[in-house]
């Protein structure tokens, strides 16, 4: 099984009927759809700190998203790492609930931050993905 990145980025609500044959690389390339980051940040719950943190724009610049309908290529990279973390933490924890919860909660293996404040970074990032994956294959993470 494989994580579906496209439906945590929206799905067919962002894409359209463009969803099921989607070129994630091609679209990152494009700058992915406002609508995408969106979808993203609201089953995270993400607070301003944390978008900021983890897309590294500020405040400002998501307020200037709302007159554009693409996020820069930057931007969109970062999310589409933070859409697979979380695609794959719901495939492996089987629900959308439990990955979140998972995904906030301090680890002893990621020095007692959040898998959530290790994705950050492309190293932290597979690290957690690491994790994720030994836990899929029943090792304790």
């Amino acid at each position: 099984m494989t994580p579906d990145v496209i439906s945590v980025l929206g799905g067919p609500k962002v894409f359209g009927a463009r969803a099921a044959r989607l070129d994630l690389l091609e679209e990152v390339e494009r700058g992915l759809p406002v609508r995408a980051y969106e979808a993203v940040t609201e089953v995270l719950e993400l607070t301003p700190l944390e978008e900021d943190r983890l897309l590294q724009v500020s405040l400002r610049t998501r307020a200037r998203w709302k007159k554009r309908a693409r996020l820069d290529v930057a931007t969109s990279d970062r999310l589409v790492r933070l859409a697979r973390i979380l695609a794959l933490a719901v495939l492996v924890l089987q629900s959308r609930e439990h990955a979140v919860a998972w995904l906030r909660e301090p680890s002893p293996a990621l020095g007692g931050r959040s898998p959530l404040a290790a994705i950050a970074s492309d190293p932290g990032a597979e690290k957690v993905s690491n994790m994720l994956y030994q836990m899929e294959h029943g090792v304790y993470a």
